[in-house]
């Protein structure tokens, strides 16, 4: 599915469902303001901010079932996040512990000035660039109902074959994503009550597609399903 066609879907797949997709956003967007207020550089902060992992899982969980055009109902955000909950921390917890350290070698590289210190900077740069690519790919992967049957490893293995084998689209979804924070963080009660539930439509619409094609295209002992 085309970028365009997929936001214009999934504005509609919103309105349809908004009256199950925003109270849920809004889950989100409480745990957010909790851990703005305790400061994100504070241990509880900090803490609250990984916690957003497990609604972001309740909400990716509808998202792809409405992608996969089965019925969903809020009692599905919160199933999710039970029983995706300890998946979700592990994903927040090591992507968040990449993104630091690749980030604080943009720094070192660029308080370095000198070649081999921009080299650092720029391998680091693709580092987080790699990171969020996989992130965006993963979360729809992660709690599509059509793949509950294997593990969080399978999952990876499978997401990694969809970045690897549709880089470009991958990119175009992470920039979307990017663009949609930015300006849902400028407009902050959309943030707080539309922005991540109509991410997780317009991410399932495009990233369950390439991942059936992916594995599709696999011989069949290496399928994950």
């Amino acid at each position: 599915m085309a970028i365009r066609t997929a936001l214009r879907q999934s504005l509609r797949d919103f309105y349809f469902n908004s009256w199950r997709l925003a109270p849920a956003n809004l889950v989100w967007g409480i745990i957010l303001i909790l851990g703005l207020l305790a400061g994100p550089f504070s241990l509880l902060g900090a803490a609250l901010l990984l916690v957003l992992a497990v609604p972001t899982a309740g909400l990716y969980r509808m998202g792809a079932m409405i992608a996969r055009d089965e019925p969903t109902t809020f009692g599905d955000f919160l199933g999710a996040m039970r029983r995706f909950g300890p998946a979700s921390l592990i994903v927040a917890t090591g992507g968040a512990s990449l993104i630091v350290v690749f980030t604080t070698n943009v720094v070192v590289g660029l308080q370095a000035n000198n070649p081999l210190g921009w080299f650092v900077t720029a391998m680091a740069l693709w580092g987080d660039v790699g990171i969020a690519m996989f992130l965006v790919a993963l979360w729809p992967i992660l709690l599509d109902p059509q793949r509950d049957g294997i593990g969080l490893r399978q999952k990876l293995m499978l997401t990694g074959l969809v970045v690897i084998g549709r880089p470009l689209r991958v990119i175009a979804l992470a920039i979307v994503v990017v663009i949609i924070l930015a300006i849902s963080t400028l407009l902050f009660a959309a943030l707080v009550v539309i922005s991540i539930a109509y991410l997780a439509l317009v991410s399932g619409r495009i990233m369950l597609p390439l991942a059936d094609g992916v594995e599709a295209r696999l011989p069949e002992a290496r399928r994950v399903r």
